[in-house]
């Protein structure tokens, strides 16, 4: 009957709508956190956890750092254009440059064949993705030691060394609870860095990292399947249309956060992220 019709049209658009809301609040998340050292990978765990979303886990992610990827993109887009230009002239500092970022790749891409499986299943782990989370607050809390070495003048030049440091720690983000920016930053400041050149290597190492992995995963997710207009494919709780407004959204958030985690890093307070990082994990581990 027309009536029933319209009672379960009306109760699918509901659902829609809330599924959409639900997404645009973890893109937030994703834009928030994504470079701010606290984990954005941990946030939406559980955020996801708590809002009652049902994802493919680490592909609903790799969707809203698709958005966030654009950002770093357009902060650093003078540097990138200097590099390419480099790179195109054969200029020794932007092929130095682009090997230090392949050196930085080696150890994310070690990690990611050696336990991509383990890295899924932590994802279905609120407890654990927690218990990652106090760890990462804790190592954040050593950049203060960086800060005194800076404060003494022994800041040091990017080389192989630093960049295989910082790439070591972007591998240890892979687990969902730290903060890949955290510990790459960490990485750089401790190793001699100053605190700008650690950021921008961070994020711009960060840019083949999370392009490779959405070439990777990509097409293993509901997305390639999901229609504009309809619902989503299997397994994707929404369809193209609001996926696409959430990586949107977690692009603009994500650049505002940006210009904020490097304010921070030029005055010395990088550590300060270490307390909050404490606190919520231990409160999630208390609530899963």
């Amino acid at each position: 009957a027309p009536p029933l019709a319209a009672e379960r049209g009306g109760v699918l658009v509901s659902r829609a709508v809330t599924e959409t809301i639900k997404l645009l609040c973890l893109a937030v998340v994703q834009g928030l956190t994504e470079f701010l050292p606290v984990s954005s990978s941990g946030h939406l765990v559980l955020a996801q956890r708590f809002l009652g979303v049902r994802s493919p886990g680490p592909d609903l992610e790799l969707f809203l750092h698709l958005g966030t990827l654009l950002s770093v993109c357009v902060f650093y887009r003078r540097r990138l254009s200097a590099l390419l230009a480099d790179l195109a002239h054969g200029r020794r500092a932007g092929l130095l440059y682009a090997a230090w970022v392949l050196v930085s790749m080696i150890p994310a891409l070690l990690a990611y064949l050696a336990g991509k499986d383990l890295f899924d299943r932590i994802y279905d782990s609120p407890r654990t993705v927690a218990a990652l989370l106090v760890a990462n607050g804790a190592l954040l809390l050593l950049s203060a030691l960086a800060e005194r070495r800076s404060r003494a003048g022994r800041e040091k030049p990017l080389d192989g060394l630093r960049a295989l440091a910082m790439g070591v720690g972007q591998a240890v983000a892979v687990l969902p609870g730290i903060s890949r920016s955290g510990t790459s930053i960490t990485a750089g400041r401790l190793f001699g860095l100053g605190p700008k050149e650690a950021a921008e290597f961070s994020f711009v190492m960060s840019i083949p990292v999370i392009a490779g992995a959405a070439l990777l995963e990509l097409p293993e997710t509901g997305l390639l399947g999901a229609a504009p207009g309809g619902g989503g494919a299997a397994g994707f709780p929404v369809s193209l249309g609001p996926a696409l407004a959430a990586a949107a959204l977690a692009g603009l958030v994500g650049w505002l956060a940006l210009r904020a985690v490097v304010r921070v890093l030029d005055r010395g307070a990088f550590w300060m992220f270490g307390p909050y990082c404490l606190c919520v994990g231990a409160f999630a581990w208390l609530l899963a």
